[in-house]
């Protein structure tokens, strides 16, 4: 899996999600239901042994400071910095960015990552770019809803730029936000008390602009929960799904 079961879960009613997958070959967007484990994976994109790795060295480290945000509520250094570390996991797991990965190796064949770089670590230099920033957590408007998409992390720019945000819906309801910062700031990379987690009410409508970005930059596939599925999702969902796949915001800027 790609995009883990435990937050996807979230988007499933009685074990099911309503998928939209674009199809490259005609192309157009088709809906289906999808069973709870059916939708986030992909068939040998990376060895069994990374795939239990991911299971036993994050994954169920990160499950509580999962939950606790869902409340929302605040989360301790060690719970940021290994939030922060299945974040910059979920990127770097997905499809879009090993082909991004692939890519690049045809040119630069030394740097090529090895697979264990999906796990990440707690001491990985570029977490404090991600628990060091201001966090937030959105809440949609009760009429409104978010999607999770096959690239799950929506960046806006370089990790270490201070003006990226980092986006990670965390239920059709609540969307994780990791803040642009000012022009001149620069994580101090030292254990210390960091700022709470400040909670903020969109109004109606603006949690579609936020699907609109989400569902542009996924390669070919979102969900949406049954209770949400209607004019709006296939309307928007048809159009704009996949046209700009997340670029790899994460292989740092050239002078990093």
């Amino acid at each position: 899996h790609y995009s883990p079961v435990f937050p996807n879960q979230s988007w499933a009613r009685d074990g099911s999600y309503i998928s939209y997958h674009l199809n490259f070959d005609r192309p157009e967007v088709t809906r289906a239901c999808k069973g709870r484990r059916q939708w986030g994976r992909q068939r040998g994109l990376y060895r069994r042994v990374v795939e239990q790795a991911l299971d036993r060295e994050l994954e169920t480290h990160v499950a509580p400071a999962y939950h606790r945000l869902l409340e929302p509520a605040d989360l301790d250094v060690k719970q940021r910095r290994v939030w922060a570390q299945f974040l910059l996991s979920q990127i770097v797991r997905t499809p879009t960015f090993m082909k991004y990965e692939v890519a690049a190796s045809r040119h630069f064949p030394e740097n090529a990552p090895p697979d264990n770089d999906r796990v990440g670590c707690q001491d990985c230099g570029d977490l404090p770019w991600v628990y060091e920033r201001r966090w937030l957590v959105l809440l949609a408007h009760w009429e409104d809803y978010f999607v999770r998409t096959d690239n799950p992390v929506l960046l806006t720019g370089f990790i270490e730029e201070p003006e990226t945000c980092i986006y990670y819906p965390l239920s059709p309801l609540l969307c994780f936000v990791a803040s642009s910062m000012p022009s001149d700031w620069q994580p101090e990379r030292e254990e210390r008390h960091l700022e709470r987690i400040i909670g903020l009410q969109l109004e109606k409508g603006q949690a579609h602009c936020f699907n609109f970005y989400l569902a542009r930059s996924a390669e070919r596939s979102l969900i949406v929960h049954p209770h949400h599925d209607g004019e709006i999702a296939r309307t928007m969902f048809e159009d704009v799904l996949g046209t700009y796949p997340q670029p790899p915001f994460p292989l740092h800027r050239p002078d990093a």
